[in-house]
């Protein structure tokens, strides 16, 4: 008798879901690289931000469609055949799986935040810099020869 192979179609669309919001979000995250390559081509701290961040997404998001595969296959009759001990594990491995996405999000957001204050700090002191450039460079009122009067 040959083995059933065909999925819950609940779990083949919940996993097909998420396998293509994972494909979906590395293409996403590429034609954003691609952009940040062109549009921050001369200032090497904020490409090397943009690669990293770069490269943590594309991880978390290759993740994502990992588990979408992973959840139909779980759910295979043939490997409820092996046992409970073989969906068990695997099901302990996609919750890993899931836990390992939820702290590369959280690194994520807490490096883009930091650069962002950092940038924005960077930002700030140039804005200084100007103003203070600009108060230079305005020409100082002429103080006038004619004495002024009090009327009080």
């Amino acid at each position: 008798m040959p083995p059933n192979l065909r999925p819950d179609v609940v779990t083949l669309i919940f996993g097909g879901c998420v396998l293509l919001a994972g494909v979906v979000l590395q293409l996403s995250h590429r034609a954003d690289w691609l952009r940040e390559q062109i549009d921050f081509a001369s200032d090497p701290r904020e490409l090397r931000h943009f690669e990293s961040r770069f490269r943590r997404r594309r991880q978390t998001s290759g993740l994502i469609a990992l588990v979408g595969l992973l959840i139909p296959v779980v759910d295979l009759p043939v490997v409820w055949n092996l046992g409970p001990r073989a969906p068990t594990i695997m099901w302990c491995l996609i919750g890993c799986l899931c836990i390992w996405i939820a702290v590369l999000a959280m690194g994520d957001l807490a490096t883009t935040r930091a650069h962002s204050r950092a940038a924005m700090a960077r930002l700030e002191v140039h804005k200084i810099e100007l103003l203070e450039q600009i108060e230079r460079l305005r020409p100082k009122p002429e103080s006038s020869s004619e004495p002024t009067t009090d009327h009080q």
